[in-house]
């Protein structure tokens, strides 16, 4: 899979950036160079067939960034196709006409099921979900993959189901990624299905250490929830979840919350950069850029609180520059513009979400935004990787819609991907800095036609540094 991965990088950025040096550094070689490397990524690093897993997500994200007129979105509404509900997790209904049972806790409903018992019997062997799930004292959202949902699962090759003579520490791994799987899909608090369908995302029982937070006083660390992205047909009911799952069936209530039906279990994300990797059809020029630039291994190995904002530019983003620009910027000359282009599309120690913000050194509650549905208007001035320029960024919400708008005009066409260490938002343009030969006045883009060599320079060169070799920042090759 690796060879395939970086086979379709290159030949994709060919066409756009003729000349490239092929010396590069694979991203899937990053993680086995990380001195820490937690449990979910071990399990994505180790997976033979992650292309598959991700091969669904590309199809759904791949027609926003094709099309965002009214044509695009009615062809996203006619491709979604009701499908048979699920029975209620007991098999009846409760007072009120709900389903469920208020007299039973969540675990006693999903055990009760004869839907639900593959989920059932992992919570069964972990005692602290179980216990989780049986606790009156606090309300919790549960989101429960059919027993259909586990044919879907890729196989691993550890683990408890290998017949080979695995030791207990070859095994470790795979019983932390079940765990976090389990929390994965536990949310605190109580989200019936209107909540939901308004949302952008969701706070999961998972806490990626990535995206923990100190206060500024570094007295106290809080560790902020993982997010569940939330997507919601217009003018449907049909609501997926990390574009993947769709509830099928939910408000079954619990004397301890609520539980909703999936059609796919929720995997805990991978990091960025393998979420880059896996999806060649929207990022391989992305994926060439971090790597011959040594850039990738750089955001693995920095320390971070408060996860990373990655702006991910499609192939289409970089089409738009033109083969002269690409073409520039993807040689041995121009490598050095390229890392300091690259770094303007990342902002480390703060992770913005749609409708959630962790930084670095907030305050006890992480410094996060206004979480849920409803509407307003929000503003951010991001601090990039590249001399801490910022990267203003502009957010407008209206119930399940919403418009993310970057340096006022470029749009993030796919939005709220989420990552181990972060968020991915996929931006329709490749971001430009302040231009500072201009007084560093607005950060004003070259809306139509494209940008010429010659006023990338210009753009870039403050920021760049001069090297004997012009092989700076590579990184191990």
């Amino acid at each position: 899979m690796r060879q395939n991965i970086v086979f379709f990088a290159a030949t994709a950025a060919a066409l756009v950036a003729p000349g490239i040096n092929r010396q590069q550094v694979s991203l899937s070689d990053i993680h086995d160079k990380s001195s820490e490397r937690n449990h979910v990524q071990a399990w994505w690093d180790a997976l033979p067939n992650a292309e598959k897993l991700f091969s669904s997500v590309q199809d759904r994200i791949s027609k926003p960034i094709a099309d965002s007129t009214l044509d695009g979105l009615l062809s996203l509404v006619d491709g979604e196709k009701e499908g048979p509900h699920p029975r209620p997790p007991h098999g009846g209904h409760g007072r009120h006409g709900h389903h469920g049972d208020p007299e039973k806790t969540i675990y006693d409903l999903i055990k009760e099921s004869e839907h639900t018992t593959k989920f059932a019997k992992l919570v069964e062997e972990h005692d602290d979900i179980k216990q989780l799930l049986q606790d009156t004292e606090h309300n919790y959202t549960l989101f429960i993959p059919t027993d259909r949902a586990f044919e879907h699962i890729p196989h691993h090759g550890d683990g408890d189901h290998d017949d080979n003579n695995n030791t207990d520490d070859h095994k470790k791994p795979f019983k932390e990624f079940i765990l976090a799987l389990l929390k994965y899909h536990i949310s605190p608090g109580l989200y019936p299905l209107h909540r939901i369908r308004e949302s952008n995302t969701l706070p999961s029982s998972l806490h990626p250490s990535a995206l923990s937070t100190s206060t500024s006083s570094k007295k106290h660390h809080h560790h902020n929830p993982q997010r569940i992205r939330v997507s919601t047909v217009p003018f449907l009911p049909i609501t997926r979840l990390n574009f993947r799952a769709r509830l099928l069936a939910g408000d079954f209530v619990a004397k301890n919350g609520l539980v909703h039906a999936l059609d796919s279990i929720l995997i805990p994300p991978p990091s960025q950069t393998t979420i880059v990797r896996l999806l060649p059809a929207q990022f391989s020029t992305l994926a060439l850029a971090l790597e011959t630039t040594g850039l990738g291994g750089e955001l693995e190995g920095l320390h971070r609180e408060g996860g990373v904002t990655l702006f991910a530019p499609s192939n289409l983003a970089w089409a738009r520059l033109g083969p002269r620009v690409n073409g520039f910027l993807f040689s041995e000359r121009g490598r050095k513009y390229l890392r300091g282009l690259v770094r303007y599309h990342v902002a480390v120690n703060e992770t913005l979400y749609s409708d959630e913000f962790y930084k670095a050194g907030g305050n006890e509650e992480g410094d996060e935004g206004q979480s849920g549905g409803g509407r307003g208007y929000r503003h951010v001035d991001l601090t990039s990787l590249l001399d801490g320029k910022p990267i203003s960024v502009d957010i407008k919400r209206w119930r399940r819609f919403v418009s993310i708008q970057v340096n006022g005009f470029v749009s993030v066409v796919v939005r709220d991907g989420v990552a181990d260490d972060g968020v991915v938002h996929v931006v329709s343009r490749v971001l430009m800095p302040p231009c500072e030969h201009r007084g560093g006045e607005g950060i004003e883009e070259v809306e139509e036609g494209e940008m010429s060599v010659e006023e990338l320079k210009r753009r870039l060169e403050p920021y760049v540094e001069e090297t004997s070799d012009g092989l700076e920042g590579l990184g191990d090759l």
